[in-house]
């Protein structure tokens, strides 16, 4: 066998949600039809009746994909954008995506969104604390481009999350959802010898079942929680955290313009 049987990470149901939240892009149907060739290569391994490999066709990555589309001029420019103010942090957050989603469904129950959402937060903050304007144009700009990639590469892993569908899985709004322990198994079977009785010919009650026939783990795992606040108000901060590190680098490098541009005291004096 040429390819290794990969782990089933909720597949079908990542597939479905990335699927219905589409919208115009086409990298979110990309993802669904790569999810969609994984569950049935995994298909192939397992059943008789095998589908056949040639007819999964997903589609082109996107920078061998002609961009003739108004969507496709937007994807462009998103990934640019995110190339250009991330470059470090976005490879970066892709692996520890990678990383932690190896954890499922040994470790994880699910995919941590929150707590990358909110790790960039708390990075963030300590970027503003960190930043102070200089009078030079390469401290301007590069002190915070460098700092920013830290808090950059948590949210590209908690993006990662909501691209990858976790959010159609239980515990992704949870801040670290671990798996449930195993059920422990209690039997109350007395250690005594078989009842060689033989049937009375008389009608009998039934004797009264002594084993407990509640289905294992029944009741113990608690209910999901599945509000959303935690990501959608991380995601509102960490935009907010993004367009006040551009304003205060843009306040910089207008400060640092006038300042190159206006002609010093002395040189007017002289005249």
């Amino acid at each position: 066998m040429v390819f290794t049987s990969s782990v089933d990470r909720y597949d079908e149901l990542r597939r479905e949600w990335i699927a219905e939240h589409a919208g115009i892009f086409s990298m979110q149907i990309r993802r669904a039809e790569l999810l969609n060739r994984r569950i049935r290569r995994r298909a192939r391994d397992v059943a008789g009746a095998r589908p056949s490999p040639y007819n999964d066709h997903p589609s082109h990555p996107l920078l061998t994909r002609g961009v003739k589309t108004v969507e496709g001029v937007l994807e462009v420019v998103i990934v640019f954008a995110a190339a250009v103010l991330a470059p470090v942090g976005w490879p970066l957050g892709k692996l520890i995506y990678h990383r932690s989603e190896s954890l499922i469904p040994d470790r994880l129950r699910s995919f941590p969104i929150p707590a990358f959402l909110w790790a960039a937060v708390a990075l963030g903050v300590l970027l503003v604390l960190l930043y102070r304007p200089s009078d030079t144009l390469a401290s301007t700009v590069l002190a915070p481009w460098l700092l920013a990639q830290l808090p950059a590469a948590a949210l590209t892993a908690g993006i990662y999350g909501i691209l990858n569908g976790w959010l159609a899985i239980d515990g992704s709004t949870d801040w670290w959802p671990l798996s449930p322990t195993a059920p422990t198994v209690t039997l109350s079977l007395p250690l005594l010898p078989d009842d060689m009785t033989a049937p009375s010919p008389f009608r009998t009650i039934e004797p009264a079942d002594p084993i407990d026939r509640t289905p294992l783990g029944a009741g113990a795992v608690r209910p999901m929680p599945r509000s959303a606040k935690l990501i959608v108000i991380g995601l509102v901060v960490n935009a907010a955290g993004i367009l006040w590190t551009l304003a205060a680098v843009g306040v910089g490098i207008k400060t640092v313009a006038e300042q190159a541009f206006t002609p010093s005291s002395t040189i007017g004096s002289s005249y």
